[in-house]
């Protein structure tokens, strides 16, 4: 009798160990098959900026300092997307669906703004961060070339779309707290987008109280905000206990992030967030 327990013993211990080791293979498969594929490439987003964006303004030392890092505004669209610089916009790929990030670019050549123009029509997509009065900060004076621009100088571009880019003047304070759907963002002295009554019609929607425009222009698509200081870290970053804990005051980066993401999936603007 108790060689028989002892064998009934020994198979039940059997059963639960294999009922172990099957469960624990399952979940590890299904782990496996559900968390994602880190290997798989990053879309590639061109930038063009003025701002010190992946390089700071303190010259090449700085940069190359044990302790050096990117913008926290770079540092964050590069966990989603793979920035590359780009020098000259005539060289923009031949490629549709291409990203292209415009923030507060320095002035652009004629031959720039006909293959930018084209590129879009041919099918590339482009965000474009447009101010009219930048309120960055800088270790250079005014007049001195490293120096974010401080206006933008795209307006044959926009007016080619059917577009103004104004500084309302208001009486209001230039600090601006918006609601954009599920974010709550915060700038300085933001601009606005008015459609143009003697280009005709414009191929440009204008929402968000007149911050941003999405253009439909022949098979691409422009993302229009008016506005560059949105970027920068004194009106978004987490203060207090937010800055222990990693947390963000402000969703100014999160909408950055939609509006990318709705250019690479084709969705909306408008509504909620489609990113990460």
């Amino acid at each position: 009798m108790t060689d028989m327990l002892a064998r009934f013993g020994g198979r039940r211990r059997l059963g639960v160990t294999l009922l172990l080791l099957v469960t624990g293979c399952l979940l590890v498969a299904s782990y496996a098959y559900m968390r994602p594929d880190d290997s798989q490439p990053k879309p590639v987003v061109l930038m063009m900026t003025t701002l010190p964006l992946q390089w700071s303004e303190g010259g090449i030392e700085a940069d190359l300092a044990e302790d050096a890092a990117p913008h926290p505004a770079f540092a964050h669209l590069r966990q989603q997307y793979d920035l590359q610089a780009i020098d000259d916009l005539r060289t923009l790929p031949e490629k549709p669906g291409q990203m292209l990030l415009l923030a507060q670019p320095r002035a652009l050549q004629p031959s720039e703004l006909v293959r930018l123009d084209d590129w879009v029509r041919a099918g590339g997509h482009v965000l474009i961060l447009a101010d009219p009065a930048l309120q960055w900060g800088s270790l250079y004076p005014l007049g001195d070339k490293r120096r974010p621009l401080f206006t933008s100088m795209l307006s044959p571009l926009f007016t080619h779309w059917g577009l103004e880019l104004v500084l309302p003047m208001t009486d209001e304070k230039p600090m601006a707290i918006r609601k954009i759907g599920p974010f709550h963002i915060r700038t300085q002295t933001p601009g606005e987008w008015l459609p143009r009554t003697d280009t005709g019609t414009t191929s440009c929607d204008i929402f968000a109280q007149g911050l941003a425009a999405d253009c439909r222009l022949g098979k691409g698509r422009a993302l229009l905000v008016a506005d560059a200081d949105v970027l920068d870290t004194r009106y978004w970053e987490g203060q207090g206990m937010r800055m222990i804990t990693g947390g963000d005051e402000f969703a100014n980066m999160d909408w950055i992030e939609s509006l990318l993401a709705a250019l690479q999936s084709g969705k909306s603007a408008h509504g909620d967030f489609v990113g990460k």
